[in-house]
Formats: structure tokens, C-alpha cells, sequence
């Protein structure tokens, strides 16, 4: 089953065009991703420039990521793979996402799976070539928020969120970049409470254990990350990157440096680039003077430039003359980070990256980046829309064919409840107050005709009382909605549990469950039955129906 993503709501209209009409965009890209001739093109370019320009070999990169997946309890796919990546003649298909607890949200898992099915794809179409997944983890964000909560589902099929803080205590403002942040005794409490939140099923025992083993005291986030997707993916082979560790930012000091040094070359040219595109659409990001961040005393912060090649640091008092952060960057270029801007083109320069499977946003921002890539003199890869998923429990499904209701419909959810209501009851309010407006229009329209012959200059009163007492009905047409309702509880709550499901707090399911809910439930071999059903070339938004059976 599948919806055109016009038919949802959510979807930003830079990537509706994408999707539908990519040459209408087609200057702010390298290729396009929909034209085989085109991706092998991509290969050539990134194969002529990529080795050439590095200070660094192939292998020195699949050493460090060896170390790292060793230690994210790699499976052996994963490692054959790094193994590729020594050649030449192996790319990579990239895709990245912030190291939420537990994963995050459900479309961390599709844009997974994503790069394993276009990387195997590709394989197929250039034998020639080896595709490797390679997941990049976005441990230098310090958007700690964003990342310590997720939602499921508890045993009444009610939402349920939990968060996790370090000590309990949530903090007014959160400046560690993510990879410093590690987990303390109060993850136990976390766990406990996911426990309690969730049904109890022949698989939770199995679940839990593998999240005790990934989510324990004195584990970083994108550590705990990388373990339970690897439980959870293993067999597929994605190998992870993490660009917090200083190894690799040794080798991103050239990326780093040509900031620092250019300072607002990167800059302008976004805005350039952003000037042409909001003459259609609303831009995603906006560049910074430098888009380098400095941790400093466990927090990250803004690279800022003053007068007379000095640079600050925002939200802090600490300065640096130009020598003194260059010095900075080869002593320690762990403590340096790039922004929205500049992580795309670190992730292309170290990695041998053919595509990049991206989901709506990152789409619509890659759009603005066109000329900074070539700047950097980095091939900007291909970027592959991601697919967008909603799992279909059999029992919303079941809800939905005994009401001769289509899942489309469940994302109104104001309109679905009257026609619902409709459909339950004998009297339809909506057509008794349709024929009642009917009737007092056509009212109010004869006695017009007679009353405009005693006094024209009245008739506009008249209509205007007729148009108020109209309105008036609206007001009214709710109320008895809303007494209906009441009278039909049982059956409502159904069609809310089906709302919540599909489009949990009105946004898409994918954005908002987390996978643990759907394991705990159905086990890991959903994980399998994801994996065989998402189609990477259908453009559409894709419904999974899904079942215990």
C-alpha cells in the first residue's frame, strides 16, 4: 500500500518537487538520483577526485573504523566491509542520525535499512564497484533534548514518553556535545520504567536483555547507540562512523582549517544559494560567519570572529588570537566540530561517499550546499530520499476495513470523526444541518423577493441576519458532534487509539514511535519484514502492514 506524499501532511514543499519533478531543482544538485546514467557518473567523479586529494590513505580511515565498530560490537558483514572500504573501487552509501536513546525515533531504523538496500542495489547495477552502508553518528550535537526521550505505546495503547536525565534532574541548558554524556544509575530507572510502560510478551525478556547490554552506567550515548542498532541490524553489515573520536578529527584539521582561514566564504555562499531558493521556498538553514563550534570547559560552543583576527566563542569569555586556535586545532582537533553546514562536507571528505540517503529536511537543506561543496572541492554525492514508512498494526487495519474507512483519512483527524459519526448513527448530522441550511436559504431567498418590495434599502439587514442565524448552525453542528460523541464513547476511542497509531500527536508514526515498542511486540523479525518490504525505489509514502502472526 502506498500514499503520494501531496496526499500527507508534513512534507516540505522543496522536497515535494524533488520528488516529483527534480528538474525543477536539478541546479542546486550534482545528479540525479533517479537516473541510473547519472549515479555511474557520480561514481567516475568521486573515484577521479576522491584518493588524489587526501592527506590520508584508504587504509588509514578503515583502521580507525575497524577500532570503533570493534568496539560498537560490530557483526562480521560490518568488518568484511571496512574491509572494502581499503579498495578503490569501494563507496560508500552514507546516511546519519543523532544517537537518541534507543535509537529515537522509528525512521532512524528505515534510513538504516535505506542505506543496506541502496548500497546492495547499487551493487547490482556496477558489479564492478563495491557499496558499503555506513552509518554517521552525529555525536558532536549537543541538542541533548532532542535525543533523552522516546515514545511508545503502554499496555492500554495509550502514548507514553520517557526521559532520561543524567541525575534525575533536567538542566536549564545543555551545552555537552553528546559523545561526553554518559549514561549514570539513573539509565536503570529509565529501563525500569519502559519496563513497566510496556505489554508483556514472550519477547520483552529477550528485548531487555539487549538493551541492558547496550544502556548501561558508564556507556556514552552514541556508544549505547551503535550497540543496540547492531543488535538490532547486525546482519546487514552497516558499519558506523563516529566524528567525535579524535582520530577522526585528525584527519578532517584540512576541512577545519579552510575555515577558520576563509571565514565567510562558506558563509556567503549559502546565502547566495539561499537568496535563489526562497524565491519559491522557505530555506532550512542559515550559515554562520564560521560554522566551526570549539568544546571548551565540556561545552560546545559557536566560533565567533572579532575585529583584528580575534575569535570568540559564544556564550563565553574565552578569546583566541588566530595563531593560538590554529595551534589549538593540531593539538587537539577533537575540540572542533562543524555545524549543519559543515558536516556534510567533513562526512564527504573522509568518506569515499556515493550517496547519501536523506530524509525531507536534510533534502531541502543539501539543496543550499551545492557551492560549498565545490569550494571545499569535495564531490557532493548523490542524495537519495529516504523512504517514508507507517507500520499497520493488524488490529487499526481490521478497524479500518469494518468501517469502510482508508488510512489516509486518519490523518483528519476532525474531518474522519464526523464522517465516523456519520456512519455510526442513524441521524447524520451533518446532512440534517446541510438540509436545514438548505431549507432557510431557500427561505430567506422567497421572502427576499416579496420584502424587497416594501423597502430595498432593508433587504441587506435582512440578508445579513440570515447570514449570522447560518453561522449560528455551525456553532450548533458542533455541539451535537460533541453529544454524539459522548453517546458513542466506546466507538470513538477506537478510532483515536487508530489515529494515534498511524499519526501519533499529528505528525507521521515515523517520527514519533519508537522501535522498541514494535519489537517488544511482534520481536526483531519485524526488523526482517521492514527490511523485505520497503521498496527504495518507490517514491511514495510506503504503509507495511504488520501482524503477530
Amino acid at each position: 500500500m502506498q500514499i503520494p506524499y501531496s496526499k500527507l501532511p508534513g512534507f516540505n514543499e522543496f522536497f515535494n518537487d524533488y520528488i516529483s519533478d527534480f528538474n525543477s531543482l536539478k541546479d542546486f544538485f550534482n545528479y540525479n538520483y533517479s537516473d541510473k546514467e547519472n549515479i555511474f557518473k557520480s561514481i567516475v567523479d568521486k573515484e577521479e577526485n576522491y584518493s588524489g586529494r587526501k592527506l590520508f590513505s584508504r587504509s588509514e580511515l578503515a583502521d580507525i573504523l575497524m577500532i570503533q565498530n570493534k568496539f560498537f560490537n560490530a557483526s562480521d558483514a560490518a568488518i568484511n566491509n571496512i574491509e572494502l572500504l581499503r579498495n578503490d573501487n569501494t563507496f560508500a552509501v552514507v546516511t546519519g542520525q543523532q544517537a537518541g536513546i534507543l535509537t529515537g525515533n522509528l525512521y532512524t531504523i528505515v534510513k538504516a535499512v535505506n542505506s543496506y538496500q541502496l548500497a546492495r542495489k547499487l551493487s547490482a547495477d556496477f558489479p564492478d564497484y563495491n557499496f558499503v552502508p555506513v552509518f554517521w553518528l552525529e555525536a558532536d550535537d549537543h541538542d541533548f533534548l532532542e535525543i533523552n526521550n522516546i515514545n511508545v505505546f503502554d499496555r492500554e495503547n495509550k502514548l507514553a514518553k520517557l526521559e532520561y536525565f543524567p541525575n534525575g534532574i533536567p538542566q536549564e541548558k545543555y551545552l555537552a556535545p553528546v559523545n561526553s554524556v554518559n549514561l549514570d544509575d539513573y539509565i536503570e530507572k529509565f529501563k525500569t520504567d519502559l519496563s513497566d510502560t510496556l505489554l508483556k510478551t514472550d519477547f520483552s525478556e529477550s528485548v531487555f536483555d539487549f538493551i541492558n547490554r547496550s544502556y548501561k552506567p558508564g556507556i556514552s550515548f552514541p556508544i549505547a547507540f551503535a550497540r543496540f542498532l547492531n543488535y538490532l541490524l547486525g546482519e546487514l553489515g552497516i558499519v558506523f562512523c563516529n566524528p567525535a573520536d579524535k582520530e577522526i578529527k585528525k584527519l578532517l584539521i584540512p576541512v577545519f582549517e579552510k575555515e577558520l582561514n576563509t571565514y565567510p566564504e562558506t558563509c556567503e555562499r549559502v546565502i547566495e544559494t539561499s537568496a535563489v531558493i526562497e524565491q519559491k521556498y522557505e530555506p532550512q538553514v542559515k550559515p554562520q560567519p564560521i560554522n566551526v563550534f570549539y568544546n571548551h570547559n565540556g561545552h560546545r560552543h559557536l566560533i565567533e570572529p572579532r575585529p583584528e583576527n580575534i575569535f570568540a566563542l559564544k556564550n563565553s569569555r574565552q578569546k583566541f588570537e588566530k595563531p593560538q586556535l590554529i595551534e589549538q586545532l593540531y593539538t587537539a582537533p577533537e575540540n572542533f566540530s562543524g555545524n549543519v553546514i559543515l558536516r556534510p562536507i567533513c562526512q564527504d571528505y573522509l568518506l569515499p561517499t556515493i550517496a547519501y540517503v536523506a530524509g525531507p529536511s536534510e533534502i531541502a537543506y543539501f539543496g543550499q550546499f551545492k557551492s560549498v561543496y565545490k569550494f571545499y572541492e569535495v564531490n557532493m554525492p548523490v542524495i537519495y530520499p529516504r523512504v517514508s514508512v507507517t507500520l499497520l498494526e493488524n488490529r487499526v487495519s481490521k478497524f479500518l476495513d469494518s468501517n469502510s474507512l482508508t488510512i489516509e483519512e486518519l490523518f483528519d483527524e476532525k474531518k474522519i470523526t464526523s464522517k465516523f459519526i456519520n456512519k455510526i448513527n442513524e441521524l447524520k448530522v451533518d446532512d440534517i444541518f446541510n438540509n436545514l441550511k438548505d431549507e432557510l436559504n431557500a427561505l430567506y431567498y422567497s421572502f427576499g423577493i416579496d420584502l424587497e418590495k416594501i423597502d430595498r434599502n432593508l433587504l441587506n439587514t435582512f440578508r445579513n441576519k440570515n447570514e449570522k442565524y447560518i453561522e449560528s448552525l455551525d456553532f450548533l453542528r458542533e455541539k451535537f458532534l460533541e453529544s454524539q460523541i459522548q453517546q458513542n464513547e466506546t466507538s470513538i476511542n477506537k478510532l483515536k487509539s487508530a489515529i494515534q497509531n498511524v499519526f501519533p500527536d499529528e505528525v507521521l508514526q515515523e517520527r514519533f514511535i519508537n522501535v522498541v515498542y514494535y519489537i517488544n511486540k511482534y520481536s526483531t523479525r519485524i526488523l526482517q519484514k521492514i527490511v523485505e518490504s520497503m521498496e527504495i525505489d518507490n517514491f511514495n509514502h510506503q504503509v507495511i502492514e504488520i501482524s503477530s502472526q
